[in-house]
């Protein structure tokens, strides 16, 4: 009789531990999709050309840099442009649609 509390008890508490598990991934999957939405709400894109290649730009690849925020054609254009933000913002013409010509 004692084993079988023992067992039911047992097997309460995984079940609940269990659920309590799921409810936690939920809440998290939720919330990382909220963070999502509202960056992409929230976010306006500078510029329609990548600063670094000069290709169109791809405004699901962004990174903000002093509150304006800039979209790339690729992850490796990314990570140039993390390293040097100032060197490829300055290749930008004021509307961020095209590329300033170099000065000869």
């Amino acid at each position: 009789m004692n084993r079988f509390f023992l067992l039911a008890i047992t097997l309460i508490f995984a079940v609940g531990f269990s659920f309590t598990i799921l409810a936690q991934e939920k809440t998290k999957e939720e919330s990382e999709n909220k963070t999502v939405e509202q960056k992409s709400d929230s976010s306006v894109v500078f510029n329609t050309v990548c600063p670094v290649s000069t290709e169109e730009a791809d405004p699901e690849i962004t990174y903000t840099y002093k509150g304006k925020t800039y979209a790339l054609c690729c992850k490796n254009c990314l990570k140039k442009f993390k390293n040097d933000p100032e060197k490829y913002i300055s290749r930008l013409s004021e509307d961020g649609k095209s590329i300033k010509k170099k000065k000869e």
